[in-house]
C-alpha cells in the first residue's frame, strides 16, 4: 500500500491517505481533487525513475523534483512557502520541503529489490483536445500531461484499425492509417469523423480506447528501446554490486522484474464529462473489468459525479453479496460478470472538503458511503421541501 501527504499545496490545506489498488476522490471543483491526482501520479512517476536508474540523487532533489511536478501538471502558483509533499511505500520513501527546498529519500532495504516496473498514464480532462481538433499532432505544445497524452494516443489508435465498439453503445470507432484519420461508424454503417460526432463522442472515444490499449493491447507488445538497453546494462552492473550474495541468474531476475513493465496505474481525470449518467454506469463496469484482467491494473479516478461513484458501490456490493455463498455468486453473476466484482478492502473514496480528504468508506455496511457519495441531491431536496411546505 501506498502512503501519500500533501500540506498547504494550491487549495489543499492536509490530505494524508493510504492509496489502494483502486482509488476514488469526489468533491466540488477547484476543492483540490486534481492535485491529489496529479501529485500521486507525480510520485508514482518519481518512484519508477529511481528504481530504473537507481539513482534518487538525479530524481529526488529540490529543483527537478519541483520544476518536473509544475512543468507536466501545469501547477503554477500552487506552491506555498509551508508546501510539503511526503510519499511511501514498501520499497521507498521520500519527501519535500518547501520552507527548506529539500528533497530527502530514503530506500526500505527489505524491498528494495522487490520493486516492478509500471506504466503511468494521466488521462487529462482535456483529452477530448485529439477528438476536437483536426491534424492535433501537428500542433506545438510545451511538454506537459496533455501532450504526453497525445503522444500516447497516436500509438493507442493505430492498434484499432479493424474497429472497437465503444462500451455498449451502437457504434464502433476506427482508426484508418491511410489518412491517419479518427472516424466513428454508426449503427446503418455511415462513418463520420470523429471531429463532427457529439462532445460525448469526443470524450468517450478517446478515453475508452486509451485504455482498453494501455490495460491490453500494450502488453501484446514487445517495447525494448535503446533507452531500456542502456538502463539494462547500468542496472545489471549495480545490482552485481549490492547482491552478491545472490547469484548472477537471481541478479539478472532483478533486473528484469524492474524493467519489464508489470501493469499500468491510471490517473484518471472526469471520466464523466458529457456523458450521460447510464453510460457513466457503463464506463465503470467496463473500466472495472479491464483493470480485473489477467494483469492486475490499478486506477486512480477524480470526478465530480455521484453515478460514478454509486456504479463502483454497485460492484463492491456485488462482490459482497457474491463472497456469502456459492448460490449467491452465481446469482450475482447473472447481472455482473466476474471481472467486474469488486473487494472492498482493495477500494478506498475520498471527498474533498475544505481543502482536506476525508474518506468515505463505511466500514460498518462495507460500501462507499452514500450520504458523501450524493450530498448535493440533499441540498436540492431541502430546496424542494421547504417550497413543498409552503
Amino acid at each position: 500500500m501506498k502512503h501519500l501527504i500533501i500540506r498547504d499545496f494550491g487549495p489543499i490545506k492536509n490530505v494524508d491517505i493510504n492509496i489502494k489498488r483502486i482509488n476514488l476522490i469526489i468533491g466540488p471543483q477547484s476543492s483540490g481533487k486534481s492535485c491529489v491526482l496529479k501529485i500521486a501520479c507525480y510520485c508514482d512517476w518519481v518512484e519508477r525513475q529511481i528504481e530504473i536508474t537507481q539513482d534518487p540523487e538525479r530524481f529526488c532533489n529540490a529543483s527537478s523534483f519541483v520544476g518536473n511536478l509544475i512543468g507536466f501538471h501545469k501547477l503554477d502558483g500552487y506552491m506555498k512557502p509551508d508546501s510539503y509533499i511526503m510519499y511511501e511505500n514498501d520499497a521507498v520513501s521520500f519527501e519535500y520541503s518547501e520552507k527548506t527546498k529539500k528533497c530527502n529519500f530514503k530506500w526500505k532495504k527489505a524491498s528494495r529489490w522487490n520493486y516492478k516496473r509500471v506504466k503511468i498514464a494521466y488521462i487529462p480532462s482535456e483529452r477530448n483536445l485529439v477528438a476536437a481538433i483536426p491534424n492535433w499532432f501537428q500542433v506545438s505544445m510545451k511538454k506537459d500531461n496533455i501532450l504526453d497524452f497525445m503522444q500516447e494516443w497516436e500509438f493507442a489508435r493505430k492498434s484499432f484499425a479493424k474497429g472497437e465498439r465503444i462500451l455498449d453503445l451502437p457504434v464502433v470507432y476506427k482508426y484508418n492509417p491511410m489518412n491517419q484519420a479518427d472516424s466513428i461508424e454508426l449503427a446503418d454503417g455511415k462513418e463520420l469523423d470523429l471531429t463532427v460526432t457529439s462532445s460525448g463522442l469526443q470524450s468517450l472515444t478517446p478515453l475508452y480506447i486509451m485504455l482498453r490499449y494501455l490495460t491490453a493491447e500494450f502488453y501484446k507488445e514487445e517495447h525494448t528501446t535503446v533507452e531500456q538497453m542502456m538502463l539494462r546494462e547500468n542496472l545489471a552492473r549495480i545490482v552485481g554490486e549490492e547482491r552478491t550474495d545472490l547469484p548472477v541468474e537471481k541478479q539478472l531476475d532483478i533486473v528484469e522484474k524492474i524493467l519489464k513493465t508489470h501493469h499500468t496505474d491510471l490517473f484518471i481525470e472526469e471520466p464523466e464529462a458529457h456523458i450521460f449518467p447510464s453510460t457513466q454506469k457503463s464506463f465503470v463496469y467496463s473500466l472495472v473489468n479491464m483493470l480485473n484482467g489477467r494483469v492486475k491494473h490499478t486506477c486512480f479516478l477524480a470526478t465530480h459525479s455521484p453515478y460514478i461513484m454509486t456504479s463502483f458501490n454497485n460492484l463492491i456490493f456485488a462482490g459482497e453479496v457474491a463472497a456469502e455463498s456459492n448460490e449467491k455468486e452465481a446469482q450475482v453473476k447473472v447481472c455482473f460478470s466476474k471481472r467486474s466484482i469488486l473487494k472492498y478492502k482493495e477500494v478506498g473514496a475520498f471527498e474533498m472538503r475544505d481543502g482536506r480528504a476525508y474518506s468515505i468508506m463505511d466500514d460498518e455496511f462495507r460500501l462507499i458511503s452514500a450520504e458523501a457519495i450524493d450530498s448535493a441531491s440533499q441540498e436540492i431536496g431541502e430546496d424542494f421541501d421547504y417550497l413543498l411546505n409552503l
